[in-house]
């Protein structure tokens, strides 16, 4: 189930692969992935119909793959990770259901070669190895709750990283246009000694947001969108 309802041009999410002069697309009506010259030109369907509501997509240039992220039915628990090559060739199943719930806004930290999601129904900041491998949990924000979670404020949907300094950042949108949503910050490395529910680095930089969903950084201006 998309976070909210949009017409269907607005169901498609796409990210600049500069390295590579090309745009991708994720398209959640039709549950495939496209890919275009940055004019639009030249556009291609790559991967075909049939994912389950895609939602979440990074390019690694230098490593040869698209990765993106399907949401499911959030009652089943059918969440999944994908990867292919730039040309959607031999896509994979890299986190199977099971592992997460209902995976959101992906980003890729090429330097440590890790993959970082939002989960939102599972109510976590998690990553992997980009193979799929290592997953964690670096944030539980469930409070006790029984997933799927029930209580739209700890819903995990967006999420951004500063490598170099240390932190990741995501939101937590609440219900549809409410006032309650939020942003927050905590370190990459969970402190010592803690866990991911009881953590003590965790810091609101924003509260009082209609819906926030994605989330990204100009670090160079240290800038945030």
């Amino acid at each position: 189930m998309p976070s909210s309802k949009a017409s269907k041009p607005e169901t498609v999410k796409a990210i600049a692969a500069k390295t590579a002069g090309r745009l991708y697309f994720l398209s959640l009506d039709a549950g495939s992935i496209l890919t275009s010259n940055p004019d639009g030109s030249d556009l291609k369907t790559i991967v075909q119909e049939g994912r389950k509501l895609p939602d979440g997509i990074v390019v690694d240039v230098a490593g040869g793959h698209i990765y993106w992220t399907n949401m499911g039915n959030p009652k089943a628990n059918d969440g999944t990770i994908y990867r292919a090559g730039l040309d959607g060739a031999n896509a994979e199943n890299i986190v199977p259901p099971g592992a997460t719930w209902t995976p959101k806004q992906l980003q890729l930290d090429a330097k440590n070669r890790k993959l970082y999601w939002s989960d939102r129904e599972g109510m976590r900041v998690m990553r992997s190895n980009l193979d799929g491998s290592k997953i964690e949990t670096l944030v539980d924000t469930s409070q006790g709750d029984a997933r799927p979670g029930p209580n739209a404020t700890k819903w995990c949907v967006g999420i951004a990283l500063d490598v170099e300094g240390g932190k990741v950042y995501w939101t937590q949108k609440g219900p549809d246009n409410a006032g309650l949503g939020r942003i927050f910050r905590a370190n990459l490395k969970l402190p010592q000694g803690q866990t991911p529910a009881n953590r003590q680095d965790i810091e609101v930089l924003y509260d009082s947001l209609p819906e926030p969903i994605d989330l990204d950084l100009d670090l160079g201006n240290r800038m945030m969108y």
